[in-house]
């Protein structure tokens, strides 16, 4: 099988414990080997990184899963030119690809979005005659409208032109897959047929530390305790520092908190390009001693923490809302995307109007003042995760849908 995707470098799953973010793509071994390409990878590096202005670089994960990184760049010297330097390391790839991904061996091609990700899958799909199958793992409209700019502003001049190649895309896909009807209702939108569409929820995606009892998950109470949060009222924030995420919303929902009487700590775990600008609100918001940005941690650590979580604040959340509610968190969420799926008002958590951080500093306040209420919703999300997450039979359904497409003629 062959991959186009753009979540995660190599470096990051390696050092994060998230290699099943790729060996979940085939979870039913259906294929002898994988190839993944993450095209524009090195958006995702330090801009001191030298290899910023290298060609495309291999990675071995295992004895299945080879990984080839491309990059949006490949000269010092054409950097007042990005375009062109874009299109030579582009084509730098495509000769990658082509010269080292054993393509005569691919037996169907898998893209994770419907933009430039779709585009390299729709290319090798035509060239190779193989299927193509696209992910739909969010509602890129519903992003696009709150945002009011396209989801890859760098590559699509306007809004229109990323839904046009979206369109194009998904509707000349053999099979899209989706996490949850809300993603799916995005596809079936455009006019793609139910019947080419399924279901394949996130939790082949979760790692197995997440599936464990609490007693059995890693201690990380010296962190905790360093933090001054073992005595508070903990919220945790699971996510990529990305504009898109809203991160700032968890920041503004705790302004008024402490003057409410509540003693608490907001542990924001994740990295990304908002990280300076997160802190700086929270520095103006006079939360600086409240709000701790614990980085980027090991999914095995992000288990062990939720141990002492209390709330768990979801903007807008895919796998980690999963994983929150498998260590038996109630969530606070925007009312968006998938979460209403998994958030049950008054029963696993509670829901609020998207961005309405004041309604979420409110539902903080209410959950805060009854332990008993935070209890009862933690049995219930836990035992709500546990039915949607049920990665054998994931990976059964999974196997079923790329057998039926690998025999079939294209």
């Amino acid at each position: 099988m062959l991959v186009f995707h753009s979540a995660y470098t190599y470096d990051f799953l390696r050092d994060h414990g998230l290699e099943i973010f790729v060996e979940s793509r085939d979870a039913g071994n259906f294929f002898n080997e994988v190839l993944t390409v993450s095209p524009i990878a090195n958006l995702q590096y330090s801009e001191k990184d030298l290899r910023n202005f290298t060609g495309p670089e291999f990675f071995t994960l295992d004895s299945k899963n080879l990984i080839i990184e491309g990059k949006i760049s490949r000269f010092r010297s054409l950097k007042r030119f990005p375009l062109l330097d874009f299109l030579i390391a582009q084509v730098l790839l495509l000769f990658a690809i082509i010269k080292h991904g054993n393509l005569h061996e691919v037996e169907l091609v898998r893209a994770e979005d419907p933009r430039l990700n779709g585009l390299y899958g729709f290319l090798f799909s035509r060239l190779l005659r193989k299927p193509l199958v696209i992910g739909v793992w969010g509602n890129p409209g519903r992003l696009r409208d709150l945002n009011k700019r396209p989801i890859m502003p760098r590559l699509f001049p306007s809004i229109k032109s990323e839904e046009r190649l979206e369109k194009f895309i998904l509707r000349r896909a053999h099979t899209v897959l989706a996490q949850n009807q809300e993603n799916l209702g995005y596809a079936l939108g455009f006019g793609v047929e139910s019947k080419k569409t399924y279901l394949t929820e996130l939790s082949i995606g979760i790692h197995k530390s997440h599936f464990l009892d609490s007693k059995s998950r890693m201690n990380v109470e010296p962190d905790f305790r360093k933090w001054n949060a073992l005595n508070s009222v903990v919220l945790v924030c699971i996510s990529r520092l990305e504009l898109l995420k809203n991160i700032d919303c968890t920041i503004k929902a705790c302004e008024n908190l402490e003057g409410a009487g509540l003693n608490f700590k907001l542990i924001l775990i994740g990295d990304g390009r908002e990280l300076e600008n997160l802190k700086l609100l929270a520095k103006e918001r006079g939360l600086t001693d409240r709000v701790i940005f614990a980085g980027n941690r090991t999914q095995e650590w992000i288990a062990g923490a939720l141990n002492f979580a209390d709330i768990n604040l979801a903007p807008l959340c895919g796998r980690s809302l999963l994983e929150a509610s498998l260590g038996g968190v109630p969530t606070i969420a925007f009312d968006v995307d998938w979460h209403s799926e998994i958030v049950i008002p008054g029963v696993t958590g509670i829901l609020v109007p998207d961005l309405d951080f004041s309604a979420m500093e409110a539902a903080i306040l209410q959950l805060s003042e009854d332990s008993q209420l935070r209890i009862k919703m933690g049995t219930s999300v836990r035992d709500k995760a546990i039915s949607l997450a049920s990665p054998e039979e994931i990976a059964r359904k999974q196997f079923a849908i790329y057998k039926n497409l690998v025999r079939k003629p294209v």
